[in-house]
């Protein structure tokens, strides 16, 4: 069974639509000219009706494209913003080991950080989020366990909050 894509969708429902008008057509033809009358509605009720269903699906094309391109750059944004967020609770952890004062090596400590600090630069990132995360790091770099669980907590709303927007 082929699947129903939006595309597809427009095109049942304006066939369906020719289909129903011409059938009007004929209806209204039959009660006012006979047989030759219905055929002569029916006739000029479909050509119109297709014509009419070919400008409109065209139309409708154009735009549920560009809702597509518009959801794939959302979507893009949000996976950057929720990467952001991933490395530097990544680079939190490295920090704040759980595993004692010890539980982190500096090379890893300073590699995530790296990391941490050029996701949060990138361009693509929603400008919201790279100031939370902006926020996030110097508390991080701050070494200052309270503001750093308040910094990651203000940075996971703002990328919940972008996630959510309209």
């Amino acid at each position: 069974m082929t699947p129903i894509t939006p595309a597809r969708a427009l095109l049942l429902l304006t066939v369906g639509l020719v289909c129903l008008i011409t059938a009007s057509g004929a209806l209204i033809g039959a009660l006012f000219g006979g047989v030759r009358g219905a055929l002569l509605a029916a006739g000029c009720a479909g050509a119109a009706g297709t014509l009419g269903a070919l400008f409109v699906r065209r139309r409708a094309l154009r735009h549920f494209a560009a809702a597509q391109r518009e959801a794939g750059i959302r979507g893009y944004a949000e996976g950057i913003a929720h990467g952001v967020l991933l490395h530097v609770a990544a680079y939190e952890a490295a920090v704040f080991p759980r595993t004692g004062p010890t539980g982190v090596a500096a090379e890893e400590r300073a590699a995530r950080r790296t990391l941490a600090y050029r996701m949060a630069a990138l361009d693509e990132v929603p400008r919201l989020v790279r100031e939370a995360a902006a926020d996030a790091l110097a508390v991080l770099d701050a070494a200052d366990r309270a503001g750093a669980e308040q910094a990651l907590a203000q940075l996971a709303t703002v990328v919940r909050q972008e996630y959510t927007r309209p």
